[in-house]
């Protein structure tokens, strides 16, 4: 659910920021998630993304990134870094199904788990 850029060598977000040039710096990146750059690959090759994008949810970067080259998508282009905030924060893609993901993944540790809405 962390987004990254997809396009090589665009400069950090925090730089843009500094500069001024942030306003369109998502779509000079390509930003989006790992997965949601591999759909993009595969559907290109008239692949059904449903089943990558249901499996993906339980895989860390480099469990997706080799699926995804199983999967004919090649070496998919993702620098997660580049995208986080000036505060060092990663960009998520919020979803209900980061949430679920998310409360899952903390409820050993917590007592009370919510989702936030907007």
């Amino acid at each position: 659910h962390i987004k990254g850029a997809t396009a090589k060598g665009v400069e950090p977000l925090y730089e843009a920021i500094k500069k001024g040039t942030d306003k369109n710096w998502e779509e000079r990146a390509g930003c989006m998630t790992y997965p949601d750059a591999v759909a993009k690959v595969l559907k290109a090759k008239g692949v059904d993304t449903a089943k990558w994008l249901k499996d993906c949810l339980k895989m860390s970067l480099p469990e997706m990134q080799k699926a995804a080259a199983g999967l004919g998508a090649g070496d998919v282009h993702f620098d997660w870094n580049v995208a986080r905030s000036v505060e060092g924060y990663y960009r998520i893609k919020g979803s209900t199904e980061y949430c679920i993901e998310r409360a899952i993944a903390f409820a050993p540790y917590a007592d009370c788990i919510w989702m936030e809405t907007g």
